[in-house]
């Protein structure tokens, strides 16, 4: 298996090159982004990934004031790599959703339960700023299907798939990540 800084090196370029390879323009042509990845615990590190159109350059030791920051333990960032889920950041891209992550200020913290009820927990820190923040729960198929568009996120609140605690605003401009 992968270390984290190999990942985050080589795997992650070669799988925004090819995303991107077909992309129409206007996802190709939106804002750069930054994004600092913090895996934390034996193993771990700090690794930065900036993107400009078709490009993206690897940063050692993360970058200072990125867009996003996402952190989370090594079990749960090695689980994630396993089962071959997509980066957070480069579904955005992919999804031409780079303008709302840079427009968002707070902490959303990601509690998604996994088909064997192991918990994978995630924060993603938007543009530095710690407040407001959101705690999110779900579990990670639902999540999935909300990120791709295929399940609506105030259905799944509705519907009892979907529960949070903290900011009901910060909540709803997450909202427009999704789909």
């Amino acid at each position: 298996m992968t270390a984290p800084a190999e990942y985050f090196a080589q795997v992650i370029p070669q799988q925004y090159a090819a995303a991107l390879a077909d992309a129409p323009d206007d996802v190709a042509t939106q804002p750069p982004l930054t994004v600092t990845y913090e895996v934390t615990g034996e193993g771990g590190g700090t690794f930065g990934l900036r993107t400009a159109g078709r490009t993206i350059e690897f940063v050692p030791g993360g970058i200072a004031d990125s867009d996003l920051l996402i952190r989370q333990s090594y079990a749960n960032w090695r689980a994630s790599v396993e089962t071959g889920g997509t980066e957070m950041f480069l579904d955005y891209v992919l999804r031409g959703k780079v303008g709302v992550v840079k427009g968002l200020r707070g902490t959303v913290n990601l509690e998604l339960t996994r088909s064997d009820d192991s918990l994978h927990e995630t924060t993603a820190v938007f543009n530095g700023q710690a407040e407001p923040a959101v705690t999110l729960m779900m579990t990670a198929d639902d999540y999935q299907a909300m990120m791709s568009g295929e399940l609506n996120g105030n259905m799944a609140f509705m519907m009892g798939k979907l529960k949070f605690e903290g900011s009901l605003p910060l909540l709803m401009q997450v909202g427009s990540l999704s789909g």
